[in-house]
This record gives structure tokens, sequence and C-alpha cells, in this order.
């Protein structure tokens, strides 16, 4: 039944395309010149009708002559005549031809003096011209001949069916451009509503992103730190992974952080480098661009090669991987310019480190609790031995400050730069070549008058606790209302202080950064965790976990600072956030 089906719309189909072609026929053959069905028929009627009038009518006398002969003097005469016609043409290469006769037969009649097309509408391009007068009378063929239009008004004016297609063009022109300015504007809202959302995270204003200090281009890396942020915009090659992919899926070398070492190996050719975004002791930092997304590119200089391999080496780390530690991609040697390169590829944050957030903006007691609790949560992880198949060593960092800690767009921090950081086993092994590095700024008393025991791993942490409550100070201070922001100890030692001034100042005077004035049980708390962490004996200074639960203690004893079901610092509470300008 079906096949019946469709032969019987294949027919149809066929007869269709036959009477179409049937009378694209006549119409070419219309076109012609030549006479169809219709005329024919219609000049029957009309030799009737011409029959019947001019059945008693006399003979005449005509001229008659033929192209070019009707230029002379000369003219032939014809008797007998029904009637007279003269006539002009102009042929297809514009050249006018001239005649004279008569016609003795009244079937010629609807051949002659009906073929007139000089009156007719719209004619084909290059077609001829022809004016044919027609009267009744001896010799009532002289005189002028007929005229014509001009030969530059033979051009066939555009018929109804054209104009409509001009219409439909212009039409669906403005269609599509209405359709692309609709799904433009609903790309640009969609963006703006997303660039809001971050800015909320964050407790901004729509214009937080808006400043000059965050001119960049917005790609998916930068909506990468807000959780659940499924509808980021990606931009990659077909058939390429993204960033993303890339670091959740790949299969490990071994190390449990990090893409694998063969891809680690070929990775500095699929890194774009953008801008120069800062430059640091050992080297410079980049802003690169890997399968479309943002990454930082650390350029270390060939003879800091041991801070790149160590480096590398804690970044390695089994179970390094955490949120509050700058999330790592991996590590390669290249040359540029006949110079070796020694990079190391991590995730990018665009809103920069803890210092510089701090100089352009203030904070909510809500933004303070997220950023100190994250510090800890990162330092935490640092300081934590994981015992196991799988575990992973205590590690310390050696140079915690404002200017290592990366803020990310969803307000909390990470922990960056970990060239100076150790293990149990680094300690143990005696491969600290010089224990005495890191910010001067921010080294604790031990370090400074070197009585710290370096066969001791605790220490080590000791110190990072000390540096955390100078970090403590700073973020306090940008809380409203705030003060302007300053480095630890600004008023007591220059821009570049010597271990010698340091020592002075810290071990023998015994000065500590003074604490703001507030009488909120909040920051008086956590002004208090902070002069336990700067202590002056090391052993008197407070752990990581103990100062993440006195933190929380106090964020829920504020009504200001919202906890979630597991107890701990919402980041994603839009609703409440303060929307604040920036300092």
């Amino acid at each position: 039944m079906a096949d019946v089906v469709i032969v019987a719309y294949l027919y149809t189909f066929l007869l269709i395309s036959a009477g179409y072609a049937g009378l694209t026929g006549l119409d070419n053959f219309e076109d012609d010149g030549l006479t169809n069905i219709q005329t024919q028929a219609d000049n029957l009627l009309l030799d009737d009708t011409v029959d019947k009038k001019m059945v008693h009518h006399p003979r005449y006398k005509c001229h008659q002559c033929e192209s070019p002969e009707c230029d002379d003097s000369t003219e032939q005469i014809c008797g007998s005549a029904l009637y007279c016609f003269k006539s002009t043409v102009r042929a297809s290469d514009g050249e006018l031809r001239y005649s004279r006769g008569c016609s003795t037969r009244r079937d010629h009649y609807q051949f002659t003096c009906h073929t007139n097309q000089h009156s007719q509408g719209p004619r084909k391009r290059h077609a001829g011209q022809l004016n044919i007068t027609c009267c009744q009378g001896d010799m009532c063929n002289s005189g002028s001949f007929p005229e014509l239009s001009p030969a530059d008004t033979a051009i066939e004016p555009l018929t109804a069916n054209a104009w409509k297609l001009w219409v439909s063009v212009l039409a669906s022109v403005v269609i599509v451009s209405v359709i692309a300015i609709m799904a433009i504007l609903v790309l640009r809202r969609t963006h703006r509503l997303r660039v809001l959302q971050a800015a909320q995270k964050l407790g901004k204003d729509f214009n937080y992103f808006s400043n000059n200090t965050y001119n960049m281009p917005v790609t998916s890396a930068f909506y990468e730190g807000m959780e659940g942020s499924t509808n980021a915009v990606r931009a990659v090659a077909a058939g390429d992974s993204t960033l993303r992919e890339y670091l959740e899926t790949s299969m490990s070398s071994g190390s449990g952080s990090g893409l694998p070492l063969m891809v680690q190996r070929t990775l500095a050719k699929q890194v774009t480098l953008i801008e120069r975004i800062g430059k640091g002791r050992y080297g410079e930092v980049w802003r690169g661009s890997w399968y479309a997304d943002s990454v930082a590119v650390k350029i270390f200089f060939s003879r800091d090669e041991a801070s790149w391999r160590r480096e590398t080496e804690i970044y390695s780390t089994v179970l390094l991987r955490h949120d509050n530690i700058l999330a790592y991609v991996g590590s390669d040697m290249t040359s540029r310019n006949s110079c070796t390169q020694l990079w190391l590829i991590t995730h990018f944050h665009p809103l920069g480190s803890l210092y510089e957030h701090l100089s352009r903006t203030t904070l909510t007691r809500h933004q303070m609790m997220v950023i100190c609790l994250s510090i800890v949560n990162g330092l935490l992880h640092l300081h934590t031995d994981i015992h196991g198949t799988q575990g992973k060593p205590a590690i310390a960092h050696r140079d915690i400050k404002s200017k290592n800690i990366l803020v990310k767009v969803n307000g909390e921090c990470c922990i960056a730069d970990l060239g100076l950081a150790v293990t149990r086993h680094h300690v143990s092994a005696g491969l600290m070549h010089n224990p005495r590095q890191g910010t001067k700024r921010y080294m604790s008393p031990e370090m400074l008058d070197q009585t710290m025991n370096l066969q001791s791993f605790d220490c080590y942490r000791k110190c990072d606790i000390y540096a955390f409550g100078l970090v403590l100070w700073e973020v306090m201070r940008r809380v409203c209302p705030a003060a302007e922001h300053r480095p630890p100890f600004y008023e007591l030692v220059g821009h570049d202080p010597s271990f010698e001034d340091m020592r002075k100042i810290v071990c023998v005077e015994g000065a500590r950064p003074e604490p703001p004035v507030d009488s909120h049980p909040t920051m008086i708390g956590v002004a208090a965790i902070m002069r336990e962490c700067w202590h002056q004996n090391a052993s008197v200074r407070l752990p990581a976990l103990r100062i993440k639960k006195t933190l929380l203690k106090l964020a829920a004893n504020d009504n200001a600072i919202h906890l979630d079901d597991d107890n701990e610092v919402r980041t994603r509470d839009i609703a409440s956030a303060e929307l604040l300008r920036p300092y």
C-alpha cells in the first residue's frame, strides 16, 4: 500500500512538472512573436467581425514600397486594396526601417493592423519595436511614417512580480536583522546578569567589575571560582577539552595534582602568553590562554631552576589539591629567544592578590570572615599530615603574606607561591640550604634573631602562624569603618627593611601592629586571635585548627555573618551581601 501511495505521488509530481514546462513553452512561444492558440481563436472572432463590416467597402489605391526604396522618390502603387498601411520598425540593432503597402485580403487585417508593439505594454529586453497605422482611402498612406519611442526606453519595465520579489527580499533582510538584534540583546542581558551575580557574591555593586582596575577580558576562568556556575561561557576548538575537564578527568602521573608528566612536557607549546601581570623575586607572572581558558604562567629565570623544581615538587604532592590552595596545572621547560625558560602554570584569578584587593576595597564583617576562614583552611590543609596509602605530608609555606594570597571571584582566598615550602623530609634530611628566607617584614622573631631550631619542622609551621597574624591585621583594617590599607610595621620601617631593622623592632623592642579599635564582639575576638598568633613565644601560638574553630565560633554569634548547614561561612549568600563602594 505504501508503494502505491509513493508511485501516485511521483505520478502527480510528473504531471505538475510537465504542465509547468508546457506553460513555460507557451510563454516562450508568445515572447518570440508567434501566435498561440488563444490568439488564433481571437483572430477568428475578429475576422468574422471585420468580414461583416468590410463586405461592401470599396477598393482603394495605396502607395507601396519597402525599405530602403521608401527613402527614394520612386514609389509603386497597388490597387483594389481593402486598406492601406504604413509602418516603422526598429530592429534589435537599433536601425529604423520604413514600409508602405496595402492588403487585398480581409484575413490579413488582424496580422497587420492589430500587430502593433508600439502600443503594447512590457516586452522582452533587446526585442524590436513596431508601429503600424492603417487607413482607408486613396493614397491615404502617404506622408510621414509613424513614430517610435526613443531607443533607450526599449528596456522592459519591471513587472508586478518583480516588485513583489524585491519586497520579499527586503522583508527577509529586515526580519533576519531583527532576530539578530534580539539575540544580541539577550546575550548582553545574560552577560550582565552573570557579572552582577559575581559582583553580588563579593558584596559589591554592578560597577565593581567596570572599574579600570578590572579592565581585563572575562573568560570562563573568570567564573571558575564560583561554585555551581554551570552556565559559564566557554569557547574552545572542536575536539579539544577545556581546562576544567583536563584538571578533573585527566589521568594523574601519580602525584595526585596537576597534569600527567607526558602532557606537561608539551604544555608550553599549547599556552599563549597575553600580558604580564606581575614580577617577583624569581621571575615574571603572565596571563596566558590555554584552550580558551585563562591561566597564570609563572616564568622563572634559568638561574632559579632550584626554586622551580622545589615549587613543582611541592605542587605535585599527593592530595595537595584544595579549594584554598592555588590550583596547579603543570610545569614545562621551553626556549624563547635562545633563552631557557622554566614555566609553572596555575589557575588564573583576575582579582589579583589579597594585597591589591584590600588596597581598593572595603569589607563587611561577613566578607572579612570569608577571607580569614578561607586562608586558615588552606593553611590547615598545608600543615596537616594525611596518613595512608595516598597520604600527604605536612607542608610549611614559609612565605605567608598578603601578596602571596589570591582572591577568588566568590570572595574566598587561596594560598599561592610555594617556592619556599618545605616538608618534614626536607627538614630532617638537611636539604635547607638557606633557612633564613622569606619576606623580612613577615618573619617571626625566632627567625630574625636566629634562635629557631632549624631541625624542627614544627618551628616552621609556627612561623606561618606568626605571618598569618599579620595578614589578619591587614584584613581587619579594611572593615568598615575602614582605615587606609598599609603593610605591617609601615610606621616603623621603610619599604624594603633589612634583617637588622626588623630584628630591632620585633625582637628587641617587641613591637607589633596596633589592632583596629572596634567594640564589636567579633572584631574583639579576631583581635585576640591575632595577638596569640604573633606572640613572642612560638610555643604559645595557636595551631591552624584552633584558629579555624575560634573563627567559626565568633561567626556563629554574629548575625551579620551567615553560616550554612555545615557550619561554614556562606560565600554565595547574595541576598544578605552588603553593597559597598570601593574605598
